[in-house]
């Protein structure tokens, strides 16, 4: 008879406590969403940020950013400065970008490739795990991360996971290789779940009921706003915002559909004021054909909008992502026009 997923746990509980020659925790751990909730009545003492800035990214701003001053120690592990280590009493330690190490890339293909280092780190900064390294060490914890390349730490991982195995740093000299790679011989696997395809393998499938967002419009906050990226903007600009591309995006706009913007008296680059249930934000107007009436888009890139003062702290129920994509608010119109 198969196994069920207990027995599966706990083979691989043993097998990662014994590489790692220690215990591994037996409680689940918190997600961000949760970390924040914790920080907010005093039940998370301490917070290690790298590469991600919480204050400008995460939904309901003020919320955040009022549970990350309640933190003990929060250090932020980064290339630049970020909205969430400006934050006072942080402690920031500068990292190296991907030009400056060594390593891999795991792309969204399963495909795993060589990085190597082209330029020498600016500075005082190092490696990712160079950082944390150094901080084991002065915390008297060096062994579990006595490791002197990044290649270690990638046979430490084929150690560990079953799936990259056979993926050495030798093996990926020339080309990438999409895991799982059980063997030295083995190409990689180009599709994952062939077999359930050609249905020698079944899985189950189950239902989620769909659950209407409590984001509904109102006499006080007639459109629904949606914030996402934008192309010339990764997410939070903390590295594109001061990068050359930052000219052909350089600040946050709402989209508003043209009937709305006709109805209110609204010009493309004219200056509003966003106002939801949690806070507000002032943005510049981009007038769009592609939008209905009644929908706004805006991108959430810029600290000088910080548009996620805006969303909600509604959260998906099963797996707690926080609904971006739905905002009630109301448009205040300015008199300020930006000309491009």
């Amino acid at each position: 008879m198969p196994r069920g997923p207990s027995a599966l746990a706990r083979d691989a509980r043993g097998h990662f406590e014994s590489a790692w020659r220690a215990p591994l925790p037996a409680g689940r751990g918190l997600n961000l969403m949760q970390m924040i909730d914790a920080a907010a009545i005093g039940q998370l003492k301490a917070l290690w940020v790298i590469g991600y800035d919480v204050a400008l990214t995460n939904p309901q701003a003020a919320a955040t950013i009022d549970a990350l001053r309640k933190v003990d120690l929060l250090i932020v592990q980064d290339l630049f400065l970020t909205e969430t280590a400006r934050l006072a009493g942080s402690v920031f330690l500068p990292a190296c970008s991907s030009f400056e190490k060594e390593g891999t890339f795991m792309n969204s293909e399963r495909r795993i490739q060589r990085l190597r280092k082209v330029i020498e780190p600016r500075g005082e900064s190092r490696t990712d795990w160079e950082i944390v390294a150094q901080v084991a060490r002065a915390m008297g914890k060096a062994e579990p991360l006595d490791f002197n390349s990044a290649e270690e730490i990638g046979n430490e991982i084929r150690l560990v996971w079953p799936g990259a195995k056979s993926i050495s740093y030798q093996r990926l000299e020339n080309q990438g290789i999409q895991w799982p790679c059980p063997s030295a011989d083995h190409p990689g696997t180009e599709v994952l779940h062939a077999d359930i395809a050609s249905g020698a393998r079944r899985v189950k499938l189950r239902r989620v009921r769909f659950a209407p967002t409590a984001e509904q419009v109102s006499e006080e906050f007639p459109f629904l706003l949606n914030s996402g990226r934008t192309l010339y903007q990764f997410n939070a600009g903390t590295m594109t915002g001061i990068s050359r591309t930052n000219q052909l995006h350089p600040r946050d706009l709402v989209d508003i559909s043209v009937l709305d913007a006709q109805r209110l008296g609204i010009a493309d680059g004219q200056t509003v004021r966003l106002r939801s249930r949690y806070g507000s934000a002032t943005i510049t107007a981009s007038i769009s054909s592609a939008l209905k009436p009644g929908e706004l888009f805006a991108t959430f890139s810029s600290p000088e909008v910080f548009l996620n003062h805006l969303t909600s702290n509604h959260r998906d129920k099963h797996v707690q992502t926080p609904e971006y994509k739905v905002t009630a608010v109301q448009i205040e119109v300015t008199s300020d026009i930006h000309r491009s």
